[in-house]
């Protein structure tokens, strides 16, 4: 087994360990996630509390995940990409896009986290438009 395919198989159990505690909370913190939905906001200050939810379980999925696996072999730009993401309280239309295996790996586990967490596949900034 290479550290490769070590490192992918500990993202996605991470994924799912972080899966059932992610999914708890947010159907305590938001039961009627529609409703909330409908009163979206564009701006970091205008944001509802389900878009500061999501954002809140994507930012602790990807310090988690970071803790767990490490940095080696995520990209520089894959990281600053989700960083601005998340400080723009992910609203901002960022191309967070997985170079290497080890960042779709990453991508893999965010998006489990925030997909349990109620959170549409769409939510993640993984996109490689240019």
């Amino acid at each position: 087994m290479t550290a490769q395919t070590r490192m992918g198989g500990a993202i996605i159990r991470l994924g799912l360990a972080l899966a059932l505690p992610t999914a708890v909370v947010a159907a305590i913190a938001v039961p009627d996630t529609l409703a909330l939905a409908q009163e979206a906001g564009t701006t970091a200050a205008e944001r509802s509390d389900w878009q500061r939810k999501k954002c809140d379980v994507y930012a602790q999925a990807l310090t988690e995940i970071l803790y767990h696996v490490g940095r080696e072999g995520v990209s520089d730009r894959f990281l600053a990409q989700n960083q601005a993401f998340i400080d723009s309280g992910c609203l901002a239309d960022v191309d967070a896009c997985p170079e290497t295996d080890d960042d779709v790996e990453v991508a893999n586990g965010l998006t489990i986290a925030t997909m349990n967490a109620g959170a549409a596949s769409s939510f993640s900034p993984f996109r490689c438009r240019g």
